[in-house]
């Protein structure tokens, strides 16, 4: 089974640099600014988190401390910013546009600590291998499927200004991605805005073609999110934990055969998709959040509220800890 780079080799590494005092230094730092009894820990299958919990090595670097882990596993986005907003886990993943409308007043209490690196060829609107269309401008009155409050969404709303059109030039078929993906084969929708593994998937199977990815689009990413009250009380298990998150796909970026046959197992998408998926997958885990994210993550806000689709502006600057 595939495993992420063990803490014991990471302490190998330390010794032999030269760094393992000052890596022992910094953790009894963290220690003065306190460490939960447990961290509870929401994930999705096919993602960083999968392959950290399967390895345990979060496990072995925060019960150093103390502190248990806890895993649970959420289908989608929006129930796991609910379950950060009551409380309920203390840290997950999510796109771009759950945190918005979170503010905007589903779930206030929620909190950016971390980011990953932007969407680029990994999320893209395709089109049927026999579509005649070669441009967003192609799809003018047609019917495009993509999922309500996704960041496909932002992505489809930026493609379309991109190229002169506006959305009601268009026809959104609010679809979640496997009636899509029907809807799609059967010819009832002209389009559909899809990210990997799904986009790779479609590739593969029936050739269908990508008009414009978010690599051509305003930056687009995703990030790690915690309770207010979580985040501000125990920032150093966060960063541990967000490290460990980032240690992970560094190993499975050098490690792509191993990691494509290992999400194979706990997907059931085959391997050859997720090497096409893990060689285009923007990697890295970081924090805090940068002048350049906020304003991205801004644009995705503002663009939500140009559109009515919040029902009042938001600041992202408002909904950030600095977790350093």
């Amino acid at each position: 089974m595939f495993r992420p780079l063990p803490l014991v080799r990471l302490l190998s590494t330390l010794l032999i640099s030269g760094s393992l005092l000052g890596a022992v230094a910094a953790y009894a730092a963290d220690a003065q600014s306190g460490w939960p009894k447990e961290i509870r820990i929401g994930y999705q299958k096919g993602n960083s988190l999968v392959i950290l919990k399967s390895s345990g090595d979060l496990e072995k670097i925060l019960g150093s401390h103390g502190v248990t882990v806890k895993w649970y596993e959420f289908p989608f986005g929006p129930p796991m910013v609910e379950a950060i907003n009551a409380g309920d886990i203390d840290l997950g993943f999510v796109g771009s546009t759950p945190p918005v409308f979170a503010q905007a007043g589903s779930a206030p209490d929620i909190r950016y600590v971390g980011y990953t690196a932007a969407y680029a060829e990994n999320y893209g609107i395709v089109v049927p291998k026999t579509s005649t269309a070669r441009s967003v401008r192609d799809l003018k009155g047609k019917r495009i499927a993509v999922a309500r409050g996704s960041a496909g969404q932002y992505l489809l709303l930026k493609a379309l200004e991109k190229n002169g059109l506006k959305p009601e030039d268009v026809s959104f078929a609010y679809l979640q991605y496997s009636e899509a993906r029907l809807a799609l084969e059967r010819g009832d929708v002209a389009a559909w805005v899809v990210p990997d593994p799904r986009l790779a998937d479609i590739e593969a199977s029936s050739g269908a073609r990508v008009l414009i990815s978010a690599s051509g689009l305003p930056a687009n990413y995703g990030f790690y999110i915690a309770p207010r009250k979580f985040a501000v009380d125990y920032p150093a298990v966060l960063r541990a934990t967000l490290k460990e998150i980032d240690q992970t796909e560094q190993y499975a970026r050098k490690h792509l055969e191993d990691t494509a046959k290992f999400l194979e197992k706990d997907t059931g998408v085959k391997q050859q998709v997720w090497r096409q998926v893990l060689s285009r997958q923007p990697w890295g885990v970081s924090f805090p959040l940068t002048p350049q994210v906020i304003a991205a993550q801004q644009e995705v806000a503002d663009t939500f509220y140009r559109y009515q689709l919040l029902p009042k502006p938001v600041r992202v600057g408002d909904a950030i800890v600095d977790i350093n």
